[in-house]
């Protein structure tokens, strides 16, 4: 069974969100009801066993930093505006 849920949110979040919405060929709907299922499913799971590590930690188990020097980037910037602008 459905029920319907009224939302007050800022018109610009409704706008990305139903651009997004159209992108994946699927409804705002749908998109929120996802979300909530996985918060829901989430939060209880938190709860229930050990959590699992946070997004930003499991991005960093992949990456690792680069130091790259101001004059490294100053000269892949000059190289990439001449690319695209032929300067």
């Amino acid at each position: 069974m459905k029920t319907k849920l009224t939302l007050n949110i800022d018109d610009k979040i409704v706008a990305r969100a139903k651009r997004v919405s159209a992108n994946r060929k699927t409804s705002l709907s749908s998109m929120v009801e996802e979300y909530l299922d996985r918060i829901s499913k989430s939060n209880s799971n938190k709860k229930t066993k050990k959590s699992e590590p946070s997004l930003l930690e499991r991005i960093r188990k992949y990456t690792y930093p680069v130091e790259i020097s101001d004059e490294q980037i100053e000269k892949l910037k000059e190289k990439h505006l001449n690319e695209k602008y032929g300067l």
